[in-house]
């Protein structure tokens, strides 16, 4: 077994109009950004010696980013955490876990 962490942060509008420096430096921001929120996770996972592989993956929908990177890579299973807003706020405001469930082609299994 392999765990493959996704860690998905929102693209930065226009970054093409910036010089390939700054470009280059938003990257760095955001795969530093990816490796810090996904610490604990990966430690735990390093301890209990399960292999993980962490992907930082700049996109606009989330969901979309997650259910492509899960395909591309054949995964088994999507395990992923929940805001616990509730079924009304869900539905309201369009969770990712909820786009995720319709989007998979593979179970989702969501931990709150």
């Amino acid at each position: 077994m392999e765990v493959h962490i996704v860690n998905v942060q929102h693209a930065v509008r226009y970054v093409d109009l910036l010089s390939e420096e700054k470009q280059q430096w938003v990257e760095r921001l955001n795969r530093e950004r990816g490796e810090r929120e996904t610490n604990d996770a990966r430690e735990m996972l390093a301890e209990a010696g399960v292999p993980v592989h962490l992907q930082v993956v700049v996109r606009d929908d989330p969901a979309m980013a997650i259910t492509q990177v899960s395909r591309q890579l054949n995964c088994d299973l999507i395990v992923m955490g929940t805001r616990g807003m509730g079924t009304v706020a869900g539905l309201v405001l369009g969770s990712v876990a909820s786009r995720v469930v319709h989007l998979a082609d593979m179970p989702v299994t969501m931990v709150k």
